[in-house]
């Protein structure tokens, strides 16, 4: 398939994960910017991406790599900070949150390629969020992130991403917010900046 989507990954470091509370404040941002480098990582490297956007309200624009572009968070909430980044694309456009460190190159297309039709967004592991949000176009995007964001999508007309096979989007669903989901990742297997971070 064509390289088509942009994909948006939203990182706020103001509150890096302050539930994370056996990690000091600069492990904990530390962390979160491993995190993030793996999704920008595995959102690069899927067949299906042209392009990725992080959207962060980090002061020094953080080095993500040759190729990605940063833009500023407004400053106004997550959905807004979806909205700041995915404006202006010209094909399918997908939010990926950056706190998925099991996220592969693999599962991202598996999930993107079911919303070429149809907007659809991917429940996290507990099953209240949502960790990945997709659309045909910027003008079916419609994010409702925040408390309860899987009902949120549903109630808005958003179909959900099933997984194949059971499992095969696990790790996409995976998001860490705290130390039972951090250790829970670990078990599945993090990407290589979030691993080096944790030794």
């Amino acid at each position: 398939m064509d390289r088509a989507w942009r994909v948006v990954i939203p990182l706020r470091l103001s509150d890096a994960k302050s539930r994370l509370s056996t990690h000091t404040a600069p492990q904990r941002r530390a962390l979160v910017i491993a995190m993030a480098r793996d999704v920008v990582a595995a959102a690069r490297e899927c067949p299906l991406v042209a392009e990725v956007r992080l959207v962060t309200d980090d002061d020094g624009r953080l080095a993500m790599g040759e190729g990605i572009d940063v833009v500023a968070d407004p400053g106004a909430g997550l959905n807004d900070a979806v909205f700041a980044a995915a404006v202006g694309s010209p094909g399918p456009v997908a939010a990926l949150l950056a706190d998925v460190p099991c996220a592969t190159p693999d599962a991202l297309a598996i999930a993107l390629a079911e919303c070429l039709e149809q907007p659809g967004f991917l429940p996290d592991a507990e099953g209240i969020g949502t960790t990945l949000l997709a659309a045909p176009s910027v003008a079916e995007l419609t994010p409702r992130f925040g408390p309860r964001s899987r009902a949120a999508h549903a109630a808005a007309g958003i179909r959900e991403i099933r997984d194949p096979a059971g499992s095969v989007l696990a790790g996409l669903r995976r998001d860490v917010d705290s130390e039972v989901d951090l250790w829970d990742a670990r078990r599945m297997g993090v990407g290589p900046f979030t691993r080096a971070t944790l030794s």
